[in-house]
């Protein structure tokens, strides 16, 4: 029955409904300390930022994220209805994902740039290995100049799903804390090793953000 609804234009629509739903409500019966919000806003009216998070912290970062981005979405049903939801928090779906169809997407979050707007994505996403960075972002980066931004959240409560990314969803009450990265700048290269080493650079730093904010969170 499921797959009935996703692969149906209006049980697609009402289940982005019901999710965007569940999003809002999982972050309004939290108490949000973000850092790093205002200083990545004001930096996005001069420049597009590519804002970078794991598939893990995905279920409620759409409504979390600053208005007006773009953000990489999986084609398939699933992805549909996820992109629905986040529609409703203000952002604009292009269709892709870091493994398959990741040239047409990545054209088009080319396009979103040069056209001002900032992009999100998930870079291990969507099928993993988790927390292991794709070339996305990097490439994304040297093709178009914008800088990456990190962003992580934590809480000191949290539900996980039993999946290959372990999603986790903050239980209700209490704080949860959101973490956006000073940005980086990528030097400009056409060197195979160099990109490999600001991949796994970034990566690293991701990787190394979210274990600092987790261990904050626990106290």
């Amino acid at each position: 029955m499921l797959k009935s609804l996703l692969r149906s234009s209006i049980g697609s629509a009402t289940l982005s409904l019901l999710l965007a739903g569940i999003m809002g409500l999982l972050v309004g019966l939290r108490r949000w300390q973000i850092e790093g919000r205002s200083a990545l806003q004001a930096r996005m009216k001069s420049q597009p930022q590519i804002i970078i998070f794991w598939h893990e912290h995905l279920f409620v970062m759409s409504p979390l994220l600053p208005k007006n981005c773009s953000a990489l979405q999986s084609p398939h049903p699933d992805g549909k209805v996820l992109a629905g939801a986040s529609r409703l928090f203000g952002l604009r779906p292009i269709w892709g994902s870091s493994n398959r169809q990741a040239a047409s997407g990545l054209r088009q979050l080319v396009g979103e740039i040069k056209s001002g707007r900032s992009v999100v994505i998930t870079p291990d996403g969507p099928r993993g290995p988790a927390r292991t960075l794709s070339m996305g972002p990097i490439s994304l980066s040297q093709l178009t100049g914008a800088p990456i931004t990190l962003a992580v959240w934590s809480a000191p409560r949290l539900w996980r799903a039993k999946s290959w990314d372990k999603m986790r969803f903050p239980k209700p009450f209490g704080t949860a804390n959101l973490i956006y990265s000073e940005p980086i700048m990528l030097e400009k290269t056409r060197d195979r090793k160099k990109l490999e080493a600001q991949r796994k650079s970034i990566e690293k730093q991701l990787n190394k953000l979210m274990l600092d904010s987790d261990a904050t969170s626990r106290g």
